[in-house]
């Protein structure tokens, strides 16, 4: 019969105790070191000092980079998403249509256009595209729309609302430049017209039957425009736009500059006459929609 010695058995059982403390000291710790550590979002976003917009101070490189490639190619589009997902809504709550980043230059910069719009989601039917929703990818839980580019400080020159207006037109009948008119005296054909009935109808501010002007026409009844039903129909459709405007800037801006956003942006926003040279959406529509911007620190999170 095997007997074992007393001290061998009470060391081999503060060496199980022991053993046993470390493993749950051990286990504790890594435990410990897999809980998240939650750091507060950091964003280079300002809000201007008239509550009106905002700004991006960029690097030089990224300012050149905005300045000279199209927005709709995959890697400016991936760029555009971080932007708005790190910058923008870390600040800011869901609540914009619209994005609208205005580059802080004084003139259009060599071979880029006034501007360039980016879908983001289309919920309507009858307008020419496929339903879809990539707001996620933006940082945005639905309510975004689109975003788009201004290569110029004219906010208040038609830019603005002709690259709005690509939300909905045109994607019905193929033209000669893929999104504007041949013929329709629109906005989508030079940015000095109002809105034409066909680009009215296609926004959801006019019924079918309000189609008037002879060119508009055309273009609705045009065999190649099937599924022509709006939905949602013009009774129903949305008639105020929330739009947040952001300026991408390689320096400070000064006074005279921010003072200079806020007077085109009052500009653009307004409902009633504008003063001559400038434009809004409530006249480029005959009054039947508004285009708000500004009051930023009711939308901060």
């Amino acid at each position: 019969m095997r007997t074992t010695n007393p001290i061998i058995r009470k060391t081999i059982s503060l060496m199980t105790i022991g053993s046993i403390l470390f493993l749950s000291s051990c286990s504790k710790d890594t435990e410990d070191e897999q809980e998240p550590i939650e750091t507060p979002p950091t964003s280079n976003l300002v809000i201007e000092n008239t509550n009106t917009f905002a700004s991006i101070k960029v690097s030089a490189t990224d300012f050149d980079y905005w300045n000279s490639h199209g927005v709709n190619t995959a890697e400016t589009t991936e760029k555009i998403k971080t932007l708005c997902k790190t910058e923008l809504y870390t600040v800011l709550k869901d609540d914009f249509d619209f994005v609208i980043f205005v580059m802080n230059n004084a003139n259009y910069p060599a071979n880029m256009p006034t501007g360039e719009y980016v879908h983001v989601k289309n919920d309507t039917k009858g307008i020419g595209l496929k339903l879809f929703d990539n707001t996620a990818s933006y940082g945005s839980a639905g309510k975004l729309q689109g975003v788009y580019f201004l290569y110029k400080n004219n906010i208040d020159q038609g830019p603005i609302i002709h690259e709005m207006t690509h939300r909905w037109a045109n994607w019905v009948v193929p033209q000669t430049y893929s999104g504007h008119w041949d013929n329709v005296n629109g906005i989508l054909k030079s940015v000095s017209n109002n809105l034409a009935d066909i680009e009215l109808y296609l926004m959801g501010l006019i019924p079918a039957s309000q189609i008037k002007d002879p060119e508009s026409l055309a273009i609705y009844n045009d065999s190649r425009y099937v599924d022509k039903i709006r939905i949602p129909s013009g009774l129903d459709a949305q008639k105020s736009f929330n739009s947040l405007v952001v300026v991408l800037t390689p320096t400070e801006l000064s006074e005279t500059e921010i003072n200079n956003y806020k007077t085109k942006i009052d500009h653009i926003t307004r409902t009633g006459a504008t003063p001559i040279g400038y434009q809004n959406l409530w006249e480029k529509t005959n009054g039947k929609a508004v285009l708000n911007i500004g009051n930023l620190n009711t939308h901060k999170k």
